[in-house]
């Protein structure tokens, strides 16, 4: 039987007039692995926050356990500089040298990265050190509030590997639907202030919450007939002295059956983001040709070409820290290149979204304020009330001033002033940081809408997998382009984690020389998965060329046109792949040569 590790009574916290927390109580038990989730400002941080110890409930109890050991991820905490990331893990968890390093190697931390300053590390591996110093406190519960906002791929990647390895317990809030079905075995929702749990994924759970609803709406109007057909009767027969007996029974019967209805609550306000564009011409919007970014004589990667056409969905892919960010500010002015060539089409009205909008908000700003400052000129005020409750920014949450604003409102707000104005292009840096899982869900179906063109910064992979048609990836000091769908993009950044693992474990080679064999590895992954992939697509085109052909031998004498033309289009395309595999192959053969 598993133990408790912490039980939850009578919980109530508000804010105000507006009640986050109702009398909640729940228990977590050892090998309890629970997605959090909720409309963003439903109480989810809240509920954490009490649960840490950073606020206090208004009413209700939290009782922790002798042998709870609880661990936080303290996103805000900034890393030292005097001292190496070893010598500071090992102060941090007072656990020795070998054992600090086996549990760095977890997190893909490497003697060159123990040797650095946790601070002169890029901001993955600073959140790699942290998780690192979280895991060897040996936690048995964790409270995890949004720990994968900021990570890259590998780093999330890592993250989920060891949250499914994990044998303790842990309570966790993202907005990434993969990562929250990958790690979480049950769900803890808050909605309207109540508490709902249920034992499995989470996709699992809204999908048994709409049975739930669609059962309850038929019980109802099977109920309302019956007692409908009970009161015919009644008042029919209710003052006729022989039924009056009967009458008055079915009266009961109907008030006992008027108790059995279940209350149905008005569905919540759902995100629906509907974004303006004008009618866009096919043609390019914008090319990139030998670029170098930067900041002064600092060269963060260079030899960037590429071109993008209107209206394709392009994710910037690549570790943090290795010039994502730095490539869309350059690209859209923020920043100067070093040096090459930007050249924009000429109709181009560029809506730039980063993290640092957000925080430009002026805190005395109600939201309505902020959205008509935005609005370009001409723009109703139903047009400005659509975007805000597109955002989920309705009645009186439209007087509401910036400064009370939760982190994923803010970034809900600056977001809808920038989709307020009819733009070409979009460029979006982390989009979907601090949104729940339904509006980062409803932002990638309405941008895949947008008639315009988006280059998007994110590492949430619902959201990516949902939006790109294309993958930029920055790394190892150049931008180059992957030409495979982005579950596959995923899958084979994992095995080059794994083998850069094996790498780390060999004698330490020159940085120049150990970037060359992580890029002969990657276009080693990439062009076997390229032969694969023409060698499934060939197969049913062969046998509908032999079908064909069988055809014509058995029936020499028949006339047919059609699939005579077939066979024509059949022998292109496989000659069309057949060159395809050649060129791959050869790609291969010099690879390996």
């Amino acid at each position: 039987m598993p133990r408790p590790l912490v039980d939850v009574q009578n919980l109530s916290k508000a804010y105000g007039k507006q009640s986050v927390l109702e009398d909640v109580s729940f228990q977590v038990s050892e090998g309890s692995k629970i997605a959090l989730i909720g409309r963003n400002g439903a109480g989810k941080s809240t509920l954490l926050k009490v649960l840490t110890g950073a606020i206090e409930p208004d009413q209700g109890s939290v009782t922790f356990f002798d042998w709870t050991r609880v661990g936080v991820v303290r996103q805000n905490e900034v890393l030292p500089s005097g001292v190496t990331t070893l010598s500071y893990l090992e102060k941090e968890s007072g656990k020795p040298s070998w054992e600090v390093k086996k549990m760095g190697k977890r997190f893909g931390l490497q003697e060159s990265h123990m040797e650095l300053a946790p601070s002169e590390l890029s901001g993955g591996y600073q959140m790699r050190v942290k998780l690192t110093a979280l895991f060897l406190q040996e936690p048995n519960l964790l409270f995890l509030d949004e720990p994968v906002n900021y990570l890259d791929l590998q780093t999330l990647l890592l993250l989920e590997e060891v949250l499914q390895e994990y044998r303790g317990s842990f309570v966790l809030v993202a907005h990434d639907r993969t990562f929250l079905e990958h790690t979480c075995t049950s769900v803890m929702e808050i909605e309207r202030g109540q508490l709902t749990s249920y034992a499995g994924g989470v996709s699992e759970y809204l999908a048994w919450k709409q049975e739930q609803v669609e059962f309850a709406k038929r019980t109802n109007k099977k109920l309302a007939r019956e007692m409908k057909h009970h009161q015919a009767f009644v008042d029919r027969f209710r003052y006729k002295a022989s039924l009056a007996s009967r009458a008055q029974n079915k009266i009961k019967h109907i008030a006992k059956l008027r108790g059995k209805i279940t209350k149905i609550e008005d569905a919540l306000a759902t995100t629906r983001i509907t974004i303006r564009a004008p009618h866009v011409h096919p043609g390019s919007a914008l090319r990139v040709q030998d670029l170098v970014i930067g900041y002064g004589e600092t060269r963060v990667a260079e030899g960037i070409s590429f071109e993008v056409m209107r209206g394709d969905k392009v994710v910037i892919a690549g570790e943090n820290g290795r010039g994502k960010s730095t490539l869309l500010k350059t690209l859209v002015g923020k920043i100067e290149p070093v040096d090459g060539r930007i050249k924009w089409w000429k109709h181009a009205d560029i809506g730039y979204y980063d993290q640092l909008t957000s925080s430009s908000l002026r805190d005395r700003d109600t939201v309505l304020d902020h959205l008509t400052a935005h609005a370009p000129a001409g723009t109703s005020g139903e047009q400005i009330l659509m975007m805000a409750g597109n955002f989920l920014f309705r009645g009186d949450d439209l007087d509401k001033r910036v400064s009370v604003l939760s982190g994923g409102e803010r970034a809900r707000l600056a977001l809808a002033g920038v989709l307020l104005k009819e733009h070409t292009v979009l460029v979006l840096d982390e989009p979907t940081n601090h949104m729940d899982v339904e509006t980062s869900e409803a932002l990638a179906v309405a941008l895949r809408k947008y008639t315009g063109t988006v280059l998007f910064v994110s590492h949430a992979r619902t959201f990516v997998s949902a939006l790109a048609d294309r993958i930029l990836e920055v790394r190892n000091g150049t931008v180059r382009e992957y030409m495979h769908p982005y579950d596959v993009y995923v899958e084979d950044t994992a095995a080059l984690m794994e083998a850069e693992s094996l790498v780390d474990e060999e004698p330490p080679a020159p940085t120049s020389d150990r970037a060359e064999r992580q890029e002969r590895y990657a276009r080693r992954r990439e062009l076997q998965r390229s032969l694969k992939r023409i060698e499934k697509q060939m197969e049913p085109l062969e046998s509908e060329k032999s079908a064909i052909l069988k055809f014509f031998f058995d029936n020499p004498t028949d006339y047919a046109p059609p699939k005579a033309q077939r066979l024509a289009e059949v022998k292109e395309a496989i000659a069309k792949l057949e060159r395809e595999w050649l060129r791959a192959s050869e790609r291969l053969e010099e690879l390996d040569g």
